[in-house]
């Protein structure tokens, strides 16, 4: 027997009969259970009132009112009505043992008692009672986690509409006019790639002196994330210098970074700030980093480090307080291991990496830009909205993009002039790549028109790329490839040996150090020829 629950049971016994109620009470209180007995059902009602009892046992027989309608009253009342109640009686009749339940009861005790009975059924009820009250607290704690819940799902459904507005102030704080200057459409999109990269640029914003190294291919967007970053940021008010590194001549690069004296070489007629007192307070933002002179690296790293620099020709140090963002499309690990690029100026730079994601990895914002891109030529152009075909669609998100968003706007305003204000069909877009030629019967290459993606009439060199030669080497299947077709870049590398862009890059400049290769053409149009 549960004597800690029957310490705090109170039980109301209702009987007629003195002997009976004595019987009851004498069983119950040995037991622990606090007992209350009255005679008459008008007395039974009053007391449940005064002080709701934990079970009720109730004699069916009494004169005035009987067992049922007290029942019936106590299930009627609300403080009352969850009461279990346990009938008492002598009758064995069937019909009344039903009756006993529809007015509800919950068990019924036969007389005469039996001592085991009593105490066996009373326990029984009220453990059950016990676990209901259990279960409807637990409910009542349930409803109210859920209410709870409710109002934690509002919250993240406000701070993600708060967060939507965040996004789409990201990029108001520059004007209207520079938004469309520098491309904001490359950030356009719902693919996970670019969700990531806003994410990184709201986190990025609110830090000040962290450096940045943002990493992608030619036509991504680079620049503009830089941009976002500084007019987006602590150091908006300050100036955002853009520094194209692999435009500066290697004789006057120290002199364009770190400023110079009057007199300092021949033509330096005045004193002359550098990129880094020009971006003082703001950020400095090095694009092509992977092409900024060895010579230059160390200088550039001891300015990163301490914060200062001395002009060419100069005696006296002079403090800065920039912000380094650079950009790179090069594989700056591969530059490290060919003695290329300072480890540590890498480490330097790189205290926060974002990779901006090629075009042709996030197909699923292709339909975004196009239309987004369509209506601003449009309305640039004055001309009237025109839409996409499904074919011209499709043929765009089979398209690879080497030129990534720059070249899907190049695709889309050719692609308007030329459908003349009709709906753009496939046929509308120029799509073009530097190809492959035979260095000894064209000398002069030149880029040429290739049919988009799916079409017949693919450039030779490129639909004839078929699996290496699995008896040769990776070098050597380049060096198979290069003598039949004059030359390879990196895309017809990647299809020739099934590697990955890294990959190809690393052998090619591999190949080119060993001097089994020479390397040609900048940027997009470098290639890779037998050396003579």
């Amino acid at each position: 027997m549960d004597n800690i629950k029957s310490q705090k049971a109170n039980i109301l016994v209702v009987d007629d009969i003195p002997d009976n109620l004595r019987f009851l009470s004498k069983t119950l209180t040995e037991q622990g259970y606090k007992v209350r007995c009255v005679q008459n059902g008008a007395r039974a009602l009053k007391a449940a009132q005064l002080e709701p009892p934990d079970l009720v046992l109730l004699d069916i027989k009494m004169p005035k009112m009987d067992g049922y309608e007290v029942c019936q009253q106590l299930k009627a009342s609300q403080q009352t009505q969850e009461i279990p109640i346990i009938f008492l009686s002598a009758l064995d009749d069937v019909t009344n043992k039903v009756k006993a339940f529809e007015v509800g009861g919950v068990d019924y005790i036969t007389k005469p008692f039996q001592h085991e009975e009593v105490l066996a059924r009373v326990h029984a009820h009220l453990t059950l009672r016990d676990q209901q009250i259990q279960l409807e607290k637990q409910n009542a704690e349930l409803i109210k986690l859920n209410e709870q819940l409710k109002q934690e799902m509002a919250r993240r459904e406000q701070a993600e509409n708060t967060l939507q507005v965040a996004d789409a102030k990201l990029f108001s704080m520059l004007s209207e006019q520079e938004a469309k200057r520098w491309g904001i459409s490359g950030f356009i999109g719902k693919s996970q790639s670019i969700i990531k990269v806003l994410d990184e640029i709201r986190r990025l914003q609110d830090v000040e002196k962290t450096n940045v190294l943002i990493l992608g291919e030619s036509g991504t967007g680079k620049e503009l994330i830089a941009r976002a970053l500084h007019f987006g940021g602590v150091r908006a008010k300050g100036p955002f210098m853009p520094v194209n590194c692999s435009a500066i001549p290697d004789e006057l690069a120290e002199s364009h970074f770190f400023g110079h004296v009057r007199g300092a070489f021949t033509g330096a007629t005045g004193d002359r700030k550098g990129y880094f007192e020009l971006a003082n307070g703001g950020t400095l933002f090095l694009d092509e980093i992977g092409d900024m002179p060895k010579r230059l690296q160390a200088k550039l790293l001891r300015t990163l480090e301490d914060g200062t620099l001395m002009p060419v020709g100069g005696h006296q140090e002079k403090k800065v307080n920039v912000r380094i963002i650079a950009a790179t499309n090069a594989n700056l690990p591969a530059k490290i291991a060919a003695s290329e690029f300072r480890d540590d100026l890498y480490f330097r730079l790189a205290s926060y990496i974002i990779d901006m994601p090629p075009l042709r990895e996030r197909q699923e914002d292709i339909p975004l830009l196009a239309k987004h891109l369509l209506s601003a030529f449009a309305e640039e152009m004055g001309r009237p909205q025109v839409t996409l075909t499904a074919e011209a669609l499709a043929t765009l998100e089979n398209y690879p993009f080497p030129g990534n968003i720059r070249e899907l706007k190049n695709l889309i305003e050719h692609a308007l002039i030329s459908s003349g204000g009709a709906q753009i069909q496939p046929q509308h877009f120029h799509f073009i790549e530097q190809a492959p030629v035979d260095s000894v019967q064209q000398p002069n290459p030149a880029v040429e028109t290739i049919s988009p993606p799916n079409a017949t009439n693919v450039d030779p060199a490129v639909s004839q790329i078929g699996p290496p030669d699995q008896t040769l080497s990776d070098e050597e299947n380049i060096l198979v490839y290069v003598r039949e077709h004059g030359r390879i870049n990196n895309t017809q590398c990647r299809l020739l040996l099934g590697l990955d862009r890294d990959r190809c890059s690393r052998l090619l400049t591999k190949m080119n150090k060993e001097g089994k290769l020479v390397r040609e053409g900048e940027r997009r149009g470098i290639y890779y020829r037998i050396a003579t």
